[in-house]
């Protein structure tokens, strides 16, 4: 089997980082996108590169939770109706994960993950052909009551365990290290290690860079089926009636990865979590320190002179329509915690949307085939694909070429379901 050159499916930031990881091997590489890869979900998310988030979300009292939350309307999460036998055994799947000896396995993958991310992006950040404000100021998990005082302490003792720097602070606490902005909290947790970053500047300064390097585009046109033999992926086969010979495979399509695995006769446990996000252009008031709003789950990042606000995680079954209700629970939480940072219901048109790609256990899949042994698949990072994008890119390039992974990837196997 030929390892000259791979066909990368999929043209966000996990698809965009294993091409130049793979690239900086010597393979020869095609990414296929059906976008003109101008937006998608690396685009419009928080851009937050958290060690801090090493708790999968498929972890205990979650479920609980996601119970109370179902009957808000303005909730942050919410599993749009509907008979699916996919959908029922996802849910089993996550109830299932939900444990405390699933979460422990799982902690010191994630945040070693998100750390080998964090350097590589920035050493990304010192190359002169990214600028992509890039920026190490920690993170804000800001809290209004007593009974989320106690999880975000719980939280930073957690932290404290695997090494990880975490401080609660009061409230005067905050005013110093946010001093241009009022605050109406109960307090704060800290970790100083977080880092942020401009998602849409740094997927656009990459695709330029990949093209610069030799790599192949193909966008524009979607993948309508695959012709198979021998236990391999043979040829591609395009919406536009072309057909792709290849010599392997990465499907690292995010939430649309699960139906690529139905055209080859496979399964894989993958629900949409659909995001929204709003960007307002060089406002008068920002925060300066990326924020978590944790009661509603609202995260707050400043991006250059501009500031993101999103949140809201809804299985909709890819649903295009925007849900003004979940909007509205974005909109109306931030002047709760931010006083003076009102803001205006956005027009649609200015609404971003898109799909994180879910498993059951809150961890990735990013591994070989064992049905197709020339198909690569990396997908499944649910809220963290922008902070798990380059380390991704370099797994799959270690994978690729037989090389010892630099983080174990036992947990992020294709049959663990």
């Amino acid at each position: 089997m030929s390892k000259k050159h791979i066909h990368i499916i999929g043209g966000g930031v996990v698809g965009l980082c294993s091409a130049y990881f793979l690239r900086q091997e010597g393979v020869e590489v095609t990414i296929i996108d059906k976008s003109d890869l101008s937006d998608g979900t690396s685009h419009g998310n928080a851009g937050m590169i958290v060690p801090s988030h090493f708790v999968p979300m498929a972890s205990p009292g979650v479920i609980a939770q996601g119970i109370k939350w179902m009957f808000d309307s303005k909730s942050p999460f919410y599993i749009k109706p509907r008979l699916s036998l996919e959908l029922a055994q996802w849910l089993w799947q996550f109830y299932r994960s939900c444990n405390r000896k699933n979460v422990n396995r799982a902690i010191p993958v994630l945040f070693d993950f998100n750390e080998q991310s964090k350097a590589l992006y920035k050493e990304f950040s010192t190359m002169p052909e990214f600028s992509f404000c890039f920026e190490e100021k920690g993170l804000l998990m800001l809290y209004k009551t007593a009974h989320q005082e106690k999880e975000e302490k719980e939280m930073a003792e957690r932290a404290h365990s695997i090494g990880l720097g975490a401080e609660i602070m009061s409230p005067s606490e905050l005013n110093k290290i946010e001093p241009d902005i009022n605050l109406d909290v109960r307090g704060g947790l800290f970790f100083p290690g977080d880092a942020h970053l401009y998602p849409d500047k740094f997927i656009a300064q990459l695709i330029s860079y990949l093209k610069s390097n030799g790599v192949k585009f193909l966008t524009g046109n979607g993948v309508k089926d695959f012709e198979t033999s021998n236990g391999k992926v043979e040829k591609i086969l395009l919406e536009n009636g072309s057909q792709l010979t290849v010599d392997n495979v990465l499907f690292s399509c995010g939430s649309w990865t699960g139906k690529l695995f139905q055209k080859l006769g496979m399964k894989l446990s993958l629900q949409d979590g659909k995001g929204y996000s709003i960007t307002l252009n060089q406002p008068k008031l920002r925060p300066k320190i990326p924020t978590v709003l944790s009661e509603s789950k609202v995260a707050i990042t400043p991006m250059g002179n501009d500031l993101r606000i999103g949140g809201t995680l809804e299985i909709s079954n890819f649903s295009k329509l925007i849900n003004k209700k979940r909007l509205e629970g974005i909109i109306e939480s931030v002047p709760r915690y931010y006083p003076d940072l009102e803001i205006e219901m956005p027009q649609s048109k200015d609404v971003w949307y898109g799909y994180r790609p879910c498993t059951p256990d809150g961890m990735p899949y990013i591994d070989q085939s064992s049905n197709y042994k020339n198909l690569y698949v990396a997908t499944g990072h649910g809220m963290m694909g922008m902070s798990l994008g380059p380390a991704t890119g370099k797994m799959i390039s270690e994978i690729f070429l037989n090389k010892k992974t630099a983080i174990p990837k036992e947990l992020m196997h294709l049959n663990r379901f």
